[in-house]
């Protein structure tokens, strides 16, 4: 028995959650909010507001009273919203039984990895990649496989190198096109490919599709176009396409047998996504479509001010065909790449991410965002360019 007075030892705090990874982006804007007169090119942001259409839709729907909670899965009609977009761009029938309104498309991501991975299982993710898709598997015990995307292939992974990769562990592959951080696009036949061997081994096929209106040469060829099977996940939502980050609404499109598995865990995760969001979607859905095609010329816009500024050296690998994303090679300044990022913020008053936050293949890389005024981005980009070249 404790002695009168006698403080127990606490506990310690989750060890899992202790040890997850972290990203690098966080700490770089926290430098950045220390300084002033900073040119953010690390914000994953489009700085466009939510069209008034929708904003006045969000409005519209505040006064009728939809201040409540929706069902887990969604409003009806917005899932019926998604479910025919779906349908229509992929040439394929998806039902509104499969669609699940989730809180952001990191809702989305989360909620279809846990769907079909358990503790102990593995799950392939690409490397360079967005690095919450490592942080997810921590969370649930899962272990995360690199593939490669290498910059030489135009960061497109080698179907065989990821078959490679399959153990009797393996669960799930996880796709991003376009892609975050390369601004690469997969090209239909690679899809093609990736979908056969993941049906092949029967394996889930967890496809991260958030930039799919922002592509600017090739098409996006989304897994779903290959059929919604029994396998297979495909993830979207407003945040970039509509410029709607702070309104946290994504979408999941499951396989039929499992989409009441995925609307169940909406309860323990967030219950429902706002619903008055939901009717800012509906809003943006059933809207005009003119501002989706005006955000992707502006970032194309934008991305060949990127390509102007570095051309004619070899700093720039891959011109991106899609997303607001660009890997810019800082090797030849022999620094790693965080080290260069803190130097270069401190002393050029620009902010870019370190590369080893989307893996460990990326080290020699920053990633910058075209996603700030034409005039501040050729500044950035222009002192980046001088920084590696003046520190080569």
């Amino acid at each position: 028995m404790l002695k009168e007075n006698a403080v127990a030892t606490l506990a310690p705090a989750s060890a899992r959650a202790r040890s997850m990874p972290r990203s690098a982006i966080r700490e770089i804007m926290a430098l950045a909010a220390e300084q002033t007169d900073v040119i953010h090119l690390e914000v994953g942001e489009p700085d466009a507001s939510t069209p008034g259409h929708i904003i006045e839709g969000a409005f519209e729907a505040a006064r009728a009273g939809w201040t409540k909670y929706s069902p887990n899965s969604g409003l009806p009609a917005l899932r019926q919203m998604i479910a025919e977009r779906s349908s229509k761009r992929w040439g394929v029938e998806v039902g509104s039984n499969q669609v699940v309104v989730t809180t952001g498309a990191i809702g989305a991501l989360y909620t279809s990895i846990v769907t079909v991975v358990d503790a102990g299982d593995e799950v392939l993710i690409p490397d360079p990649g967005w690095p919450n898709y490592e942080s997810i598997a921590h969370l649930i015990g899962a272990t995360a496989v690199h593939y490669a995307l290498p910059a030489q292939n135009g960061f497109l992974p080698d179907p065989d190198e990821i078959a490679s990769r399959i153990t009797d562990r393996t669960k799930a592959i996880l796709l991003n096109t376009p892609g975050n951080p390369t601004g690469a696009v997969f090209p239909r036949e690679l899809m093609a490919r990736l979908v056969k061997i993941a049906r092949d081994r029967g394996l889930y096929l967890i496809s991260d599709e958030i930039y799919e209106d922002i592509v600017f040469e090739r098409e996006h060829v989304s897994v779903g176009s290959f059929g919604v099977g029994p396998n297979v996940f495909v993830i979207s939502g407003f945040s970039k396409t509509y410029a709607m980050t702070g309104w946290r609404l994504g979408w999941l499109v499951c396989p039929p047998d499992l989409a009441s598995v995925a609307i169940g865990l909406q309860e323990p995760l967030t219950s429902c996504a706002s619903t008055i969001s939901q009717k800012a979607g509906e809003a943006a859905l059933c809207g005009p479509p003119d501002c989706v095609a005006q955000f992707r010329e502006m970032f194309r816009r934008r991305r060949d001010i990127l390509t102007d500024v570095f051309k004619n050296n070899a700093l720039l690998p891959m011109v991106p065909e899609g997303a607001f994303y660009a890997l810019v090679d800082i090797s030849r300044t022999g620094l790693r790449s965080l080290d260069f990022a803190k130097r270069f913020l401190l002393e050029r008053k620009v902010a870019t991410v370190p590369g080893i936050t989307f893996g460990p293949s990326c080290d020699r890389f920053v990633r910058v965002a075209f996603t700030i005024s034409d005039e501040s981005l050729r500044e950035g980009l222009q002192r980046l360019r001088d920084y590696i070249e003046k520190r080569s």
